[in-house]
């Protein structure tokens, strides 16, 4: 084997292992409290708040308000990284279009980008679209 061709072997090798997510990170594992607050918006749409717990698995949350495809429903998943960082994702059917932006009606979908940062017993988080709302997660 050529020295040039052994040596981007190994670049190749460290990269990849520096560029993989913490798969199976477990210091973040349990089950968690999670609360979304969501002020009231500047075209008159009311505030609310959800709670909901989520569960975290190796590194990776998954957590559900309500029940799937109905109204008022949302799922919330992702990595959470090894320094606490995570980049979430939500995603869902809103309810009472009273609390939606715009006021659409119920069972519209919606997804939005949460970022999120978590410590050994609670983390913060917002997502950020019209309105910003707001996460809180603390650790049972």
């Amino acid at each position: 084997m050529q020295r040039g061709t052994l040596l981007f072997g190994l670049l190749s090798v460290l990269w990849c292992a520096s560029a993989s997510p913490a798969a199976g990170d477990s210091r973040f594992d349990g089950t968690w409290n999670v609360t979304l607050a969501c002020p009231e918006a500047s075209d008159g749409t009311l505030p609310f708040t959800w709670v909901f717990t989520a569960d975290v698995k190796d590194g990776v949350l998954h957590g559900e308000r309500g029940r799937a495809g109905e109204p008022a429903s949302m799922s919330l998943d992702g990595p959470i990284q090894p320094d606490g960082t995570a980049n979430l994702h939500a995603h869902g059917l809103t309810g009472d279009q009273n609390h939606a932006i715009h006021h659409v009606r119920p069972s519209t979908q919606f997804e939005h980008p949460v970022t999120a940062r978590f410590d050994a017993a609670r983390g913060t988080g917002h997502w950020q679209a019209i309105r910003i709302c707001n996460f809180t997660f603390s650790r049972q």
